[in-house]
């Protein structure tokens, strides 16, 4: 098992951060790994969506469930489909004490299977740097002064 967390502090309260998270189109902003939804309507608890990474034998394609949409505060996953990686994650939004800005970690645990399984040093090691860096990716968005 990988486990993997990670924060940054944003310029933004968390109501200006909460729609890069939950809206498609914004978190592909600052996301490598696209989603498609697979389930219609905003999304919430209970919305499945697929996703794809990896390459040549080590490609999996995973069926992720939301299994909490709390807001502005948590936005958590699972995965619903076997595909070599189980995947749990959250995010957790926070207030700075002086309300103008925001904490926001994540954290999640990868389990591996099949020929994932052999992978998971390196695969883990480069998901902990990718989940990290896009922290960073969608901090730089959000301050960026267009952003708003």
């Amino acid at each position: 098992m990988i486990s993997y967390a990670s924060e940054v502090a944003i310029a933004r309260p968390p109501s200006e951060v909460w729609p890069y998270l939950i809206e498609r189109e914004k978190q592909a902003l600052w996301s490598d790994v696209q989603m498609q939804p697979l389930t219609e309507g905003p999304l919430g608890a209970g919305s499945r969506m697929s996703l794809t990474f990896g390459e040549g034998p080590l490609r999996a394609t995973l069926t992720l469930e939301l299994s909490a949409v709390e807001p502005p505060s948590r936005l958590a996953f699972t995965t619903v489909s076997q595909g070599g990686i189980r995947w749990d994650g959250e995010y957790r939004l926070q207030p700075t004490p002086d309300g103008m800005g925001s904490r926001l970690g994540q954290q999640g645990t990868l389990r591996f299977s099949g020929l994932w399984h052999l992978a998971a040093p390196s695969v883990g090691a480069e998901i902990k740097r990718n989940e990290l860096a896009e922290l960073e990716k969608l901090k730089k968005v959000l301050e960026t002064p267009a952003a708003s």
